[in-house]
């Protein structure tokens, strides 16, 4: 049967008309790949607790979703982004993003589990160089113009997760139990932003969206919900970043919860529309779409930063930054459509 009629049986049944765009999103959010499943391991600094939480979470996620995805199966796209063969540099490019990403895997360990492990500071110092030296080789490569904002963000997520994993050291040094979890927390993250990054660029990420209009109407939903104030599951971070609340040391594991949500949802967005290029004669277009959204990711990197270090300024500097990224990429995404 097609999911659909499927869906509108549904709604009939429960005698409760569906929201606009409400199958579209449900079909977005079955068929697309969050960044929490990702291909590759985490950093496996103190990945055990909050790994076992997160796992839990989505071992309840995937159950509670499992008959749907059976529905939907059939017409999940096929794996992996369109070539890119057309641009000389992109093969080199990829072969540099692998490698780098394997050095920067090979140099992990098992330690920075707890605040108390002795050997957490050592064991940061390769991390770190291995992250810093991917950010040389980028800045020093010629980025294929399709991956453009894609890369800047590369590099900005990798450079936050050197800052965020010497920020636990100083934690820890300090004694720092709240400030070492939230720098461990965030550098967990960085590491799971990278994952489905490299893995784009490297052409092997599953399908986002199935054409670049696909693309352009999912963003959009979404992006119409947070700043219309009706948001759907997956909207809830940019919805609650765009309303008045403020980011303060004393909710700073949530603040930083949220945006974590909202920077995955960034990400899915930004995936889509590298995997499906613009017409030509919409590629300006797209590329301001991509450059607001990029925004967006730059300012939630700034708000994380701003939790590390006490700064309730600079977060809320950082979520007014976001919310006019936001609303800049959901005007671009009605004109990118056209």
């Amino acid at each position: 049967m097609d999911e659909q009629i499927l869906f509108d049986r549904f709604h009939e049944a429960l005698d409760k008309e569906p929201r606009p765009g409400a199958y579209e999103r449900m079909r977005f959010a079955m068929t697309s790949h969050p960044v929490a499943l990702r291909r590759r391991p985490a950093f496996r600094m103190r990945w055990s607790k909050m790994g076992l939480r997160i796992a839990a979470v989505v071992t309840v996620a995937v159950i509670a979703t499992a008959l749907i995805a059976v529905l939907l199966v059939s017409h999940r796209p096929p794996v992996g982004s369109v070539p890119a063969a057309a641009d000389p540099n992109v093969e080199a490019y990829q072969v540099l993003i692998s490698s780098d990403y394997n050095k920067m895997a090979s140099s992990t360990s098992n330690h920075c589990d707890t605040i108390q492990d002795t050997d957490c500071a050592a064991a940061v110092v390769p991390v770190v160089a291995a992250l810093d030296k991917w950010v040389a080789d980028l800045s020093s490569f010629p980025t294929p113009s399709r991956y453009a904002a894609l890369d800047t963000q590369l590099r900005r997520h990798l450079s936050a997760a050197a800052a965020e994993l010497n920020a636990a050291v100083a934690f820890q040094k300090a004694n720092n139990q709240a400030g070492f979890d939230l720098a461990m927390n965030a550098a967990l993250f960085e590491r799971a932003w990278v994952d489905p990054t490299s893995s784009e660029i490297e052409g092997t990420y599953p399908t986002v969206a199935g054409s670049y209009h696909d693309a352009i109407r999912l963003a959009k939903l979404s992006l119409d919900a947070c700043i219309n104030g009706t948001p759907a599951p997956n909207d809830l971070a940019c919805t609650a970043l765009s309303s008045a609340q403020t980011c303060t040391s004393a909710s700073a594991p949530n603040c930083e919860s949220v945006v974590q949500g909202a920077a995955a949802d960034v990400q899915t967005f930004l995936i889509g529309l590298v995997q499906n290029p613009a017409p030509s004669a919409l590629t300006t277009k797209a590329a301001k779409l991509q450059t607001d959204l990029a925004a967006a990711d730059t300012a939630l990197l700034a708000i994380t930063d701003a939790l590390l270090h006490g700064d309730s300024a600079k977060a809320g500097a950082g979520r007014s930054a976001y919310t006019l990224a936001i609303s800049a990429a959901d005007d671009d995404a009605s004109i990118a459509a056209f």
